[in-house]
């Protein structure tokens, strides 16, 4: 069997449970397994479809029709342009918060300082040290599983440093003001922000993905209220915080940070929604 016959075959069988992505998903995780990409991968059709190969493929379809995120069976996504490392117990980079990223890059000044929190698997952090080589830069994340990831994602980013942080607690922010000269500039976050009895009527595929990334308590704003509550501890006074919020928190986010003293703004997506809300104080 060629690999063109192959690939016409597993994308009928992808088709069975995902028919609108049947033949993009096929292509990702084929592409995978031959260890190259779609370009390279439309030029080997003619060739034969090896054993062992067709046996990796057939695993990553059966872990694909489980609900298994595409992302974690080849190890990768991309976000802003640029390769991001992910796995089981970290969360997976969204388009959405491609958003936010160019809104803290936008936000940085040059050779300014940042902390993403609630970093993940870095992908902010990479995205705006990546685009503008900041002085200073913190990538905070509480989970042990999705540090590594962060690690590797930032590895080519000296100046960006990985640490376990408790966006949560206290004592993480004062331990972090100890070892600054004076605060930070800029403070980005995708926090978890859907309400604790939403999530089990999400999508098969979140179920994967940590529940610690998602659950943003009772109401989903609980992290919006600690971050902005124990923000000054790290954050210069002329500072600016950014947050991605869910679809109709944005209101609710702005008054949280209004209260706090800050003037508020909002940038929709693509799809008109408002996706980031920015507080700035004066």
């Amino acid at each position: 069997m060629t690999v063109g016959e192959f690939r016409r075959d597993c994308a009928k069988s992808i088709g069975t449970f995902a028919p609108e992505e049947a033949h993009v998903l096929c292509d990702i995780l084929l592409a995978n397994v031959l260890g190259c990409d779609r370009s390279a991968l439309l030029l080997s059709l003619d060739r034969k479809m090896e054993t062992e190969d067709a046996r990796r493929m057939a695993e990553a379809v059966s872990e694909l029709s489980l609900g298994v995120p595409v992302q974690y069976i080849v190890g990768s996504c991309w976000f802003y342009n640029r390769e991001i490392k992910v796995g089981r117990g970290c969360f997976i980079p969204r388009g959405d918060t491609e958003f936010l990223a160019a809104a803290a890059v936008a936000a940085l000044p040059e050779g300014g300082s940042f902390a993403d929190l609630c970093s993940g698997s870095g992908c902010i952090a990479a995205a705006v040290a990546q685009t503008l080589k900041p002085n200073k830069g913190y990538a905070l994340e509480l989970s042990r599983k999705a540090l590594p990831y962060a690690e590797e994602n930032l590895k080519d980013f000296p100046n960006i440093a990985v640490r376990r942080f408790d966006v949560l607690d206290e004592e993480d922010y004062l331990a972090l003001a100890g070892e600054l000269d004076e605060g930070l500039d800029v403070l980005v976050s995708n926090p978890p922000y859907i309400p604790t009895d939403d999530i089990a009527s999400l999508d098969v595929q979140v179920h994967y993905e940590p529940e610690t990334a998602l659950d943003g308590g009772e109401d989903g704003l609980r992290y919006y209220r600690e971050i902005v509550r124990l923000a000054p501890l790290i954050l210069k006074r002329n500072g600016t915080i950014l947050f991605e919020v869910g679809i109709h928190q944005s209101a609710d986010v702005c008054n949280i940070l209004a209260g706090a003293g800050y003037s508020t703004a909002c940038i929709k997506d693509d799809r008109k929604i408002e996706r980031v809300v920015l507080g700035k104080k004066d």
